[in-house]
């Protein structure tokens, strides 16, 4: 038998979400705190506090919170090209459409001066390379990965460059890139 949260302390915990996004949105990262967000949502410090001990906690949270749509298992079934369309597609969809997407300029930006910043970013980070390094392992596995390829390098290209292309040079992330990315990392992943 499972318990079933109390749904009052689930609507205090996502309103609290809701008003850290909001201030994260408008603000930066550097602006919220427990304070800000009680006072942005009307909860007292001391509920937040209970809820998330640390302000690196109630970050860490609220980044998530933003990200919850795309917290996905892994699809390793190949073939690489259909689970790297599956792991691209999201994640462009995720920062040109969500709440993430508008997010994450400001958390990126603050994590070259910022230690929560930082923390934030690294996390979630390390989070999504263990999923893309999973979909290359698999791959590699099937033989669709050659054992020249290095998949430190191809995970850091999966990853990087949508942020690159939309944060810093302003492109879009349309399908005419999406495909030529995805057929540029195929290229690469096959190279002998």
């Amino acid at each position: 038998m499972t318990l079933r949260e109390d749904p009052r302390l689930a609507a205090t915990r996502t309103r609290a979400l809701e008003a850290a996004l909001d201030e994260l949105q408008e603000q930066g990262v550097i602006a919220v705190t427990h304070a800000s967000v009680g006072a942005r949502s009307g909860i007292s410090r001391s509920t937040l506090y209970r809820h998330w001990p640390t302000l690196d906690e109630l970050l860490d949270s609220t980044f998530r919170h933003a990200i919850t749509a795309q917290v996905i298992p892994p699809q390793t079934n190949g073939p690489l090209r259909t689970d790297l369309y599956w792991l691209l597609g999201p994640l462009r969809t995720a920062l040109t459409e969500t709440r993430w997407g508008k997010i994450a300029p400001q958390v990126v930006a603050a994590a070259s001066s910022d230690d929560r910043a930082k923390r934030l970013i690294n996390t979630f980070v390390i989070a999504r390379y263990k999923v893309v390094r999973g979909v290359f392992e698999a791959a590699r596995s099937r033989g669709e990965v050659s054992e020249a390829a290095n998949i430190e390098s191809l995970i850091e290209l999966t990853i990087a460059a949508p942020y690159f292309r939309m944060l810093i040079a302003g492109q879009p992330l349309d399908d005419e890139w999406l495909e030529s990315h995805v057929e540029q990392i195929l290229r690469l992943a096959t190279a002998e």
